[in-house]
């Protein structure tokens, strides 16, 4: 996924639990996204398309549990895929060849959350913000600290601190609670409240009402398949 530093987010899978046509009506009715399989990726069956934005892709790996997996841009998937391992995650797929020129990894990190690699020239739009829940945040951040250069700084939230890579924060490392830890992927809208009501009347969830947060207003969403997303409108 070119243009992206490596490390930074870059990309969501949804592994299809719904058949295609189910996932492509939701999305396309609370995103307004449409669907190609022109460029997708051997595991994709289509790759949705903000405008004409690149944004995600459905279908998953092998290995890939149900919901939404966010994948890291790295420049070389083996080595980071090595030194994952070595840091205390966990293979479940890959590094293997996505059909499209590059190598696609999924993991678990040492805090037990699923999340992809990928090594690409492919350009795509990265999600809005990402959001990673853990049940020992240290350790979270000391993981992506070693394996992929990450660094944080504390936020007025508290147990929350936000994830940089060499720049301005790209999301934020909180505590999971009774949750099983996660990546939480965010989608950029214009309006929060409207896609919330949007995607009750198309058959999904609000889990999480519009509220502000550091990050901006956002709100946490299922589609009817049950997979958990959120949008998010950054200040």
């Amino acid at each position: 996924m070119g243009g992206t530093a490596d490390g930074e987010p870059c990309w969501a899978d949804l592994a299809l639990v719904e058949g295609a046509d189910t996932v492509t009506a939701f999305y396309g009715a609370v995103l307004d996204w449409t669907f190609t399989d022109e460029g997708a990726a051997e595991h994709h069956e289509a790759v949705a398309l903000a405008g004409e934005r690149r944004v995600a892709g459905l279908g998953a790996p092998d290995g890939s549990p149900p919901g939404w997996t966010l994948y890291l841009a790295v420049e070389d998937a083996a080595d980071v895929a090595e030194r994952l391992v070595e840091a205390g995650g966990m293979l479940l797929h890959g590094p293997d060849d996505d059909g499209c020129g590059g190598l696609v990894v999924v993991a678990l990190d040492a805090g037990g959350a699923t999340v992809g690699l990928w090594e690409s020239d492919e350009p795509a739009a990265p999600p809005a913000w990402v959001e990673a829940a853990s049940a020992d945040p240290g350790l979270t951040k000391t993981f992506y600290g070693t394996v992929l250069g990450f660094t944080h700084e504390p936020t007025d939230e508290p147990g929350t601190t936000t994830l940089h890579r060499d720049g301005p924060a790209l999301g934020a490392v909180v505590f999971a609670g009774d949750a099983l830890p996660h990546w939480l992927v965010h989608f950029g809208v214009d309006d929060v409240d409207a896609v919330a009501a949007a995607a009750e009347d198309a058959g999904g969830t609000v889990v999480e009402a519009p509220t502000e947060a550091t990050s901006g207003r956002r709100a946490v969403l299922a589609d009817p398949s049950g997979a958990r997303f959120a949008v998010i409108t950054r200040g």
